[in-house]
């Protein structure tokens, strides 16, 4: 099967820093963090609040999804966590 992220939905996990979405490999549910400290480009300050990441989040969507793809495809589990250590320190977005 194919990964696919049919359900847009996604939320701003405060206690683990991250957002919060869904993908799905046929009935498999896999769940991926991505690091809110990827949207910040001045890492020594946190400018954005939670509906900030949510905007950003949504702005860079189609590039996230292609990165979540890519992660899914070499790791293979049900949750997958986006930080810096697994996307890479090049890779960030702009706010």
């Amino acid at each position: 099967m194919t990964l696919s992220f049919a359900n847009r939905t996604r939320t701003f996990d405060k206690r683990r820093g991250a957002i919060r979405f869904v993908g799905h490999d046929g009935l498999k549910q896999i769940v991926f963090l991505l690091s809110v400290g990827l949207f910040e480009q001045d890492s020594s300050a946190s400018t954005l609040r939670e509906q900030g990441y949510l905007m950003a989040f949504d702005q860079c969507r189609s590039r996230i999804v292609e990165i979540a793809r890519t992660l899914y495809q070499e790791n293979n589990r049900s949750m997958i966590e986006m930080d810096v250590n697994a996307v890479g320190s090049s890779i960030r977005f702009a706010n």
